[in-house]
């Protein structure tokens, strides 16, 4: 029941700071529902390997802008992949806000940054360089310099950590 009313909660917040999500119509906290908007579009992972280098930067560009909002609002958004990301009309649909959490933890900001990094190495292989980058932009350029390079700084950290040092 109270992860219904927190995942219906976590979507409208996200859309009150600005990063697009679907329409909540109605909870039924007793049967544990949500009845929301559909959205079509092409998921992110999909689009990727379908538009060029150039167009998928400026996607992973956008992307950063909007889990920097995301982070601005004290939103960890807890699944942050390319397969909940939707592409609407050129605009990105954030969705599966069931693991999303309140913080202001940087540590938990550079979790969110973390698994889209991964993401990016695992699922685009091809272009994670650029990217990656391109992501980092768009967050820096939302979030600010000071805060990005705390959370970019965290992010490192946590790479240093054993369960996520790599194996070569």
């Amino acid at each position: 029941m109270q992860r219904t009313i927190h995942e219906a909660g976590m979507i409208s917040e996200a859309k009150d700071a600005g990063v697009e999500s679907p329409f909540v119509y109605f909870v039924s906290p007793p049967r544990a529902t949500i009845v929301m908007e559909h959205v079509a579009g092409t998921r992110m992972k999909d689009a990727v390997v379908e538009v060029g280098a150039a167009s998928a930067a400026e996607l992973f560009r956008k992307l950063g802008a909007s889990v920097a909002k995301l982070h601005i609002a004290g939103i960890m958004h807890g699944d942050l992949t390319t397969a909940n990301v939707i592409i609407r009309g050129g605009k990105l649909v954030f969705i599966d806000f069931g693991l999303s959490v309140h913080s202001n933890r940087v540590e938990d900001f550079a979790v969110d940054l973390r698994l889209i990094k991964e993401t990016i190495t695992g699922a685009h292989a091809q272009i994670a360089a650029k990217a990656t980058q391109a992501l980092f932009d768009g967050y820096r350029d939302t979030v600010g310099e000071r805060a990005s390079k705390a959370a970019l700084r965290q992010l490192r950290e946590i790479e240093r950590r054993g369960r996520y040092a790599r194996v070569e």
